[in-house]
């Protein structure tokens, strides 16, 4: 497993990159991967890179509003 412990800045640049996808831009953060598992739970998804990308979205559009 690759190294964990990225601020959210260097995380942005290596989604940015294509170093990571959303799927471990979200793993690289305990609480947002809390949050991401109960979402996936209570909606009956499979955690994966399509659900981390919308996850992220509905995060992004929280977090704006």
């Amino acid at each position: 497993m690759e190294k964990t412990g990225n601020t959210y800045e260097e995380l942005v640049q290596l989604k940015e990159s294509g170093e990571i996808g959303w799927r471990e831009f979200i793993r690289r953060q305990p609480e947002m991967e809390d949050d991401y598992y109960h979402w996936c739970v209570e909606n009956d998804l499979d955690m994966n890179e399509e659900t981390a990308e919308a996850f992220m979205t509905l995060t992004e559009e929280h977090v704006v509003a």
